[in-house]
């Protein structure tokens, strides 16, 4: 990146207070990293910039907003390297010091890294703001809205189910790794929970050799989809359903906030599924 460039950058922000937010794990990971963040900023009246969505997670109105673009990851980078800003690593809940927070609000530029830089009190307060921060991009919404239209056709109720395999097969030693009958037994108990609503089932998985035939025949439903996707996509498809159902997840998580959907967590292979168990965002996003 030419100097003059990166100077033309510092001195239309010297005179903010600018936090960058490292990434830390994948997408959904980063928007519960980046929120907490955001609203600690907002209620002292810091500028957060996420450097996931500065240049790789284009999908929400965030990206195309402030100091979100690619120049300001580079800029972030550059400081780094420089070791011109510090970086401050929050581990563990105790990292988060009053003395951290203290120092952030005074310093023109922070860089913020790991999983517990938290406020959930601010985070519900400026929800509604957070929310609209991770609006899709209109193509997106368009083309999930659309196919979950026409896939479930005259159906009264969408129920969004997130298969997760993949690294979920080492991940806590493997204790919400599922296989599909587990599964299958989630959705027909579901089923069976609306015996007079004609119910369409849309699974989202990091599986690719998920049979939906299998889960089709096993239900005696031909209204089971899992669609092509991509990340966001899916994120999107789960957020537009009526009731999500999965393990314990950051994705089906953040897809419960973004429209205040009914979540349940498949808690082990063994546990029926009561409707009375689906929780809601702001009742689990404390336990992750």
């Amino acid at each position: 990146m030419p100097i003059f460039a990166t100077n033309s950058i510092i001195r239309q922000t010297t005179r903010l207070l600018m936090i960058f937010v490292k990434g830390y794990g994948q997408m959904c990971n980063n928007i519960l990293q980046y929120a907490h963040a955001y609203a600690f900023g907002r209620e002292y009246g810091i500028k957060v910039v996420s450097m996931r969505f500065a240049y790789k997670y284009r999908y929400f109105a965030l990206c195309g907003k402030g100091y979100h673009k690619p120049i300001v990851y580079l800029l972030a980078k550059l400081l780094i390297a420089l070791k011109a800003v510090k970086p401050f690593y929050v581990a563990e809940p105790e990292d988060n010091t009053p003395a951290l927070q203290k120092t952030l609000r005074k310093r023109s530029f922070s860089i913020i890294d790991g999983w517990h830089f938290r406020f959930p009190e601010l985070f519900m307060k400026y929800a509604g703001d957070i929310r609209k921060l991770f609006t899709f991009n209109p193509q997106i919404t368009e083309k999930v809205s659309n196919e979950i239209k026409t896939f479930s056709g005259e159906a009264d109720l969408c129920v969004a189910v997130h298969v997760r395999r993949g690294d979920y097969i080492n991940w806590l030693g493997g204790i919400y790794y599922f296989e599909d009958d587990v599964y299958i037994r989630n959705i027909r108990d579901f089923l069976q929970a609306f015996p007079d609503k004609k119910i369409a089932v849309f699974i989202a998985t990091n599986d690719r050799r998920l049979s939906v035939d299998a889960y089709r025949s096993a239900l005696g439903t031909e209204r089971i989809f899992c669609l092509k996707h991509n990340e966001a996509e899916d994120l999107c498809m789960l957020s537009l359903c009526d009731y999500i159902i999965g393990v314990r997840s950051t994705f089906s998580l953040v897809a419960s906030f973004l429209k205040n959907r009914p979540l349940y967590w498949i808690p082990d292979k063994d546990t029926p599924l009561k409707l009375e168990k689906f929780s809601s965002f702001e009742q689990e996003f404390r336990t992750v």
